[in-house]
């Protein structure tokens, strides 16, 4: 149900439109068939990606929703609503081990911060040594200056938008405003899901050691909207006539940052 939410944000509030001209301009440069969206849950950013692609001169790439645990049942709604340009994947796929012949521009939206740095890194080592682009973009970020009241007003959120989701259950309603656990977890992941995140420098800093020659990573931030940026990685195998991917960062996204000081503790589970 939370996962319903976050899809209807992503959609309504165009949160990851700004990354679409580079993620779109890279991923045709790399003539890949298609973005394999990892980690999908209910699919709502991959889809805001689709809409925005399909606003430009260029028709949209397909994409392919997958996950560990697939939410099949929001997959399908997607596939439905696309005709068929988002499909799905059934079975479970690992971000850390995809299968080779799933090829495409991977991404992960609003996802990567749930991974430790030993498990964030093999799935970018894993893209890197099969060859293919990948794309970290997250809206959250350790800045509770930013993102303080956003967080307390997310069980207001959660009342105010579900009666807006399809379907709408019984199910729904009790556990949104009888026994309002979707808006305290709500609060809770997006506290959790700020403190995570990863900064630019640390995303770097986790590309340092996967040591596969000709492959590039790029790492900054766009500005979303309000004062919401969208924090990204970018990684591709160089090939001829594929140029670093354009767009400009905020400097804010190029300080740099000591992982060794980190703001938060993250062997803590």
């Amino acid at each position: 149900m939370l996962t319903d939410i976050m899809s209807f944000f992503a959609l309504r509030f165009h949160v990851f439109r700004p990354i679409v001209p580079k993620l779109a301009q890279l991923a045709r440069a790399l003539d890949t068939p298609r973005l394999v969206d990892l980690c999908s849950g209910a699919g709502g950013p991959a889809l805001a990606v689709w809409r925005a692609m399909g606003s430009g001169p260029e028709r949209p790439l397909p994409i392919v929703l997958t996950d560990k645990y697939p939410n099949l049942a929001a997959c399908r709604r997607a596939a439905q609503v696309t005709g068929g340009a988002v499909s799905y994947i059934e079975e479970p796929v690992d971000a850390t081990d995809v299968p080779s012949a799933l090829c495409g521009f991977r991404t992960l939206f609003a996802s990567f911060h749930h991974f430790r740095p030993a498990t964030a890194q093999a799935i970018l080592r894993d893209a890197a040594r099969k060859g293919q682009g990948i794309g970290v973009f997250e809206y959250t970020e350790r800045n509770l200056l930013v993102w303080a009241l956003p967080i307390l007003l997310t069980p207001v959120f959660c009342w105010i938008v579900t009666p807006f989701l399809r379907p709408l259950t019984w199910r729904r309603v009790l556990w949104t405003y009888l026994v309002p656990v979707v808006p305290i977890t709500g609060l809770w992941d997006g506290l959790v899901s700020c403190l995570r995140t990863y900064s630019t420098q640390e995303l770097r800093d986790l590309t340092e050691d996967i040591g596969c020659p000709g492959y590039r990573w790029e790492s900054g931030r766009i500005r979303s909207f309000g004062a919401c940026h969208v924090t990204y990685l970018l990684g591709y195998p160089l090939r001829a006539g594929v140029e670093p991917a354009a767009g400009a960062d905020d400097s804010a996204g190029e300080a740099r940052h000591n992982p060794n000081k980190s703001d938060i503790d993250r062997s803590a589970p």
